[in-house]
C-alpha cells in the first residue's frame, strides 16, 4: 500500500482498500486507521474505528472508508502520517499494518 490517502480541506471523499492475507478468509477482520502529525504523537488528529468501514464486498478483500467533511475542515495542508492496522483472526494481534501518507491539500474555495 503505496498510494497516498489525499484529500483538500474539508472534503467529503470516500477511499477503497483492498486487504488480503494469502488467500485465507478476511472478512471478519477489526479494521482501524489513525491520521497524526507525526507517528509519535499521542492523540490522532482523524480516528476510524471498525464500524466506520464499509465491508460489504469484504469476500473479495474490498473495503471503503468515508472521510466527512469536517474530518479534515480545520487541518493543515500537509502530509500527515497514517497507519491501516488489520486484525484477521479473533485474537488482539495486530495481523497487518500499512503505513500510508495521508496528504491534505490546501483548499482554494471551501471555508478550511
Amino acid at each position: 500500500m503505496a498510494n497516498a490517502i489525499k484529500l483538500k480541506q474539508g472534503e467529503a471523499k470516500t477511499v477503497n482498500f483492498n486487504i488480503t492475507k494469502g488467500g485465507s478468509n478476511v472478512t471478519s477482520c477489526t479494521l482501524t486507521l489513525q491520521v497524526k502529525e507525526k507517528a509519535s504523537d499521542a492523540s490522532p488528529v482523524i480516528s476510524k474505528l471498525d464500524a466506520d468501514f464499509n465491508k460489504t464486498d469484504a469476500s473479495n478483500g474490498n473495503y471503503t472508508l468515508t472521510f466527512s467533511v469536517d474530518d479534515t475542515k480545520g487541518l493543515k495542508a500537509k502530509t500527515y502520517v497514517s497507519e491501516l492496522k488489520t486484525v484477521i483472526t479473533a485474537d488482539t494481534d495486530v495481523d497487518k499494518s500499512y503505513d500510508i501518507p495521508f496528504v491534505v491539500e490546501r483548499a482554494v474555495i471551501a471555508d478550511a
